[in-house]
């Protein structure tokens, strides 16, 4: 914009002494071309300096007081300029010299005002241009600025929509990921109730069978014996069965948060002793070395699913051999080992101690292991406790590590 302020101040004060021009060669002032030129290029400076303080007036006063201040001014810097040049160029008619003081501040002021005639309609008319201007460019500034704030809010928009969309995205895939390992670990009950409570059922229909044999011979000497046999197998049964359907439950009810002080020692026995029937069974003893005074913090229902389920997978292993059954305690936890003759398959081995629970166990591992191992890798993992399995040398060595209470 001062660039269109200074070529409009240019041409506007060009042209008063152009237009002048014509009146001071009639006048004869053509004979003495230095003083014409030069008195012009007063009357130049004279319009320029008139312009940039028209303009500048027009900036600070409105209306009335700065028109009257530019005419104001005008008069001013006419007598300025005559008396300051006007020893060396006569810029003005030659009756001007001829006439008192007075009469000569006059006549420049009228000049004055010729030339405010002139240039303040100019400067006025390039004000509301330049005022026009800027009201545009500062229209496109707020229409610029309003369209950037609206791409940052979409921006912005967007951004949240995305990340609230990867964040729903990653819940689906972490939901996805636990309903299938649930539905695995349902479909491997299944596989568990069709191949580890076939058999003890089958066994125990023949019992039952003998037993009626025997009661309608009046054999009842040996009933006495197959009786307890039954009894046992109904407990081992009912045992299993039970850990079976309340983990099933543990997906829906979440009953990790009732732990409370457990008394190593006793829980151990108390599950040693439902696994008599089937231990004697296989030849196989049990020997603990628990101290009686060691306590830990989790939840008793489940600590015993995992115990139950670990003494059931060593006699299983083991025939006619010791089942070790000890603890030792150190500043962060009781550590609970059981160990058996028989050795595991080094695949199932290295599943076993895998950090993450959601991992599937080898093919095959249900079919011929149970679903015991797979119970006790997901409570341990749902329980944090740390679990591990060591096998080499036809021994078997599982240990538990249980917050102490």
């Amino acid at each position: 914009m001062n660039n269109f302020l200074h070529r409009t101040g240019l041409i506007v004060a060009a042209s008063i002494p152009l237009f002048i021009l014509p009146a001071r060669i009639s006048e004869g002032q053509w004979k003495d071309p230095v003083n014409l030129i030069g008195s012009e290029v007063v009357i130049f400076m004279m319009s320029l300096a008139c312009w940039y303080a028209i303009n500048m007036i027009q900036q600070r006063y409105r209306r009335w007081p700065g028109l009257l201040l530019s005419i104001l001014c005008c008069c001013v810097l006419s007598n300025v300029f005559y008396f300051t040049f006007n020893p060396i160029f006569k810029d003005f008619p030659f009756r001007t010299a001829q006439n008192p003081i007075g009469i000569k501040i006059l006549m420049l002021s009228s000049r004055g005002v010729l030339m405010s005639v002139i240039i303040i309609p100019a400067a006025y008319f390039l004000k509301r241009d330049r005022d026009a201007r800027n009201h545009r460019k500062e229209n496109e500034r707020l229409a610029i600025e309003k369209v950037k704030i609206e791409n940052r809010l979409l921006d912005q928009a967007v951004t949240e929509r995305t990340q609230a969309l990867q964040q729903t995205l990653s819940t689906l895939e972490v939901s996805q990921e636990i309903l299938e390992h649930q539905l695995y670990i349902q479909s491997r009950l299944v596989a568990s109730i069709t191949h580890d409570i076939r058999g003890p059922f089958k066994f125990l229909i023949i019992i039952s069978e003998e037993i009626c044999r025997l009661a309608q011979n009046k054999e009842y000497e040996q009933i006495g014996s197959y009786t307890i046999e039954l009894n046992k197998s109904l407990e081992t049964m009912y045992g299993f069965v039970n850990n079976i359907l309340e983990f099933t439950k543990l997906p829906v009810h979440q009953k990790l948060d009732a732990s409370e002080q457990i008394n190593l020692a006793q829980i151990v026995k108390d599950k040693v002793k439902l696994f008599e029937g089937i231990i004697s069974t296989n030849g196989n003893q049990v020997h603990l070395d628990i101290d009686p005074t060691i306590l830990v913090t989790s939840n008793p229902h489940f600590l015993g699913i995992i115990i139950h389920n670990l003494l059931d997978n060593a006699n299983k292993n083991a025939v006619n051999s010791l089942i070790k059954i000890a603890a030792t305690v150190d500043q962060a936890a009781a550590h609970l080992t059981i160990e058996n003759n028989g050795s595991m398959a080094q695949d199932i081995v290295e599943w076993v101690n895998l950090k993450s629970h959601h991992t599937y166990p080898p093919v095959g591992t249900a079919e011929t292991q149970g679903i015991g191992l797979i119970l006790v890798k997901e409570i341990t993992s749902l329980l944090d406790i740390k679990l591990f399995m060591e096998s080499s040398h036809n021994i078997t060595k599982v240990t538990l590590a249980i917050q102490c209470a």
